[in-house]
């Protein structure tokens, strides 16, 4: 019997708020099947024929109303996490520090509210993937290997 795994493709922005850089996340309902009642920054899968800023770009004003052009984001960081169950994410994060508007909560069937956190301290109510895009953010790395000794709160690569 072979193992099977599934790659999935995911994008991210960190929109950071002026004057702290704090990141803007969206709390997930408690009926969330990935991420029931944990925080996550605004991304989803890229759509059929996307590219990487373009799905990120569309991520942000689905998600939080907020319209950047994909050409205005900022790569930042690819990391890569090995799920327990098999599942294998490569995501690109995009970093926006400037923008126009207020970010709202478009999606409350999915999200709960709108909570800004500390890059370099995020909360434990995290999931563990955004947790370690977060730290990875804050400390400057830009590829990072999110393992399950991470997810169980050991040291990440």
């Amino acid at each position: 019997m072979s193992n099977v795994h599934r790659s999935i493709s995911h994008v991210m922005v960190l929109l950071q708020r002026p004057g702290d850089g704090w990141i803007l996340t969206v709390r997930h309902r408690a009926r969330s099947w990935h991420s029931p009642g944990l925080l996550t920054v605004v991304g989803g899968r890229l759509e059929d024929g996307e590219f990487l800023n373009e799905g990120a770009s569309r991520e942000l004003a689905e998600e939080v109303g907020i319209h950047v052009a994909p050409d205005r984001l900022r790569f930042c960081q690819l990391p890569h996490f090995h799920a327990a169950d098999g599942e294998r994410v490569i995501g690109a994060v995009f970093a926006v520090p400037g923008w126009e508007g207020t970010p709202y909560n478009r999606e409350p069937d999915t999200h709960v509210e709108l909570v800004w956190v500390d890059p370099a301290a995020p909360p434990p109510d995290c999931h563990p993937f955004t947790h370690a895009v977060l730290t990875h953010f804050a400390a400057g790395r830009l590829y990072g290997n999110v393992t399950a000794p991470e997810l169980l709160g050991g040291e990440g690569r």
